[in-house]
């Protein structure tokens, strides 16, 4: 069996080198406050130009991927400024636990944040659960969820397919016949597509979105459109690990198709308004508010834990006892767990996700 697709996540710059010399600081003197780290653009053969503007990513490579919140090795953020600027996540973390990790699934931070341009179909691919992951690759599993930006009027996204066993997909991977067993879903901006372990599923292209997931790299390409890189080689597909993780339960919507994880009552959840509530899974809980007004109190989503919010629209400001900061599209920003209770203040059009574990 082939390795998984951990793919080169390298930054298109310049490598950031923020581990040497980090400055140990007084715990006891520090007011902790949220952070913003640097952005990492990662080159993909499907990747685009159009967020580039949004990132200050500089380069003629199609970048596919922003890791703007990443503890992961393959692309680890870098704080941008204020008292921890230079520290990654990772340090960040693991000097200061209790504020900005809390009450983790992983002994790293939990989550993985991403903007994704695709100008081309990514593959068709299938990620495995944390039992098989953890086994077989050393890493942590990938359920994650799509929160739709961009995409064309006619947008869709595979997810699911009708492989009635695993010996039928087998059989539809020897005779080339993958394409015509996949399911096919439409999509809108402002749409939620939740993606659990073992569900089969692809971008395609013309589609923006901002993805949450676990902290993981672990893919198992299925099928790839024939493609070839810039050497005329096909990319690698995992044939025997995806068959081991695909779900293939007629009897459970994920391996078919699946809704999205959405409580349209969002008062029935328990989020006031104007929050919505789009996911609740074990992994993480997304909530959504758009801003045309005013200024928005908010209480942390989970007690002991961080808050994560990301800005897909306009500009405003976060504020709390003690300092504020600007925030604009594209900003992801992690409060300390120690902040239960701040301040939403819009600008122009504000619209963010706020998600916790």
């Amino acid at each position: 069996m082939r390795a998984a697709a951990r793919e080169d996540v390298r930054p298109s710059r310049t490598r950031i080198l923020a581990g040497e010399g980090v400055r140990q600081l007084d715990h006891a003197r520090i007011d902790f406050e949220p952070v913003k780290f640097q952005p990492v653009p990662v080159a993909r053969l499907w990747g685009g130009h159009r967020l580039k503007s949004w990132f200050g990513v500089d380069t003629d490579e199609p970048i596919g991927e922003y890791w703007v919140l990443s503890g992961h090795p393959n692309g680890m953020s870098v704080a941008a400024s204020g008292p921890f600027a230079g520290m990654t996540l990772a340090e960040l973390v693991e000097q200061y636990p209790s504020v900005y990790l809390g009450h983790s699934p992983q002994p790293r931070f939990p989550l993985l944040i991403k903007f994704i341009e695709a100008s081309q179909d990514l593959s068709v691919q299938v990620h495995p659960d944390d039992a098989y992951a953890q086994r077989v690759e050393g890493d942590f599993g990938k359920t994650e969820a799509w929160y739709i930006l961009e995409c064309p009027p006619d947008g869709r996204v595979i997810y699911g397919h009708q492989f009635r066993s695993q010996a039928d997909y087998r059989e539809a991977v020897e005779a080339g016949r993958v394409q015509e067993k996949l399911r096919w879903r439409p999509i809108q901006p402002g749409q939620v597509v939740f993606v659990p372990a073992g569900t089969l599923h692809a971008l395609l292209a013309g589609t923006i979105v901002v993805e949450v997931q676990q902290t993981s790299d672990v893919t198992y390409r299925v099928y790839d459109w024939d493609r070839v890189d810039a050497n005329g080689n096909p990319r690698p597909l995992h044939v025997d690990k995806a068959a081991d993780v695909l779900n293939f339960d007629p009897d459970d919507p994920a391996a078919q198709t699946h809704p999205e994880a959405a409580n349209p009552d969002a008062s029935a959840a328990g989020v006031p308004a104007p929050w919505r509530r789009l996911v609740t899974c074990p992994y993480f809980t997304m909530d959504h508010v758009h801003l045309d007004t005013g200024t928005l109190p908010v209480e942390s989503g989970r007690a002991g834990n961080p808050d994560i919010l990301i800005a897909m629209g306009g500009s405003g400001r976060l504020s709390w006892p003690g300092g504020d900061m600007s925030i604009r599209r594209g900003d992801t920003v992690l409060l300390p767990a120690t902040l239960t209770q701040y301040t939403v203040v819009n600008d122009d059009r504000l619209e963010l996700l706020r998600v916790f574990y």
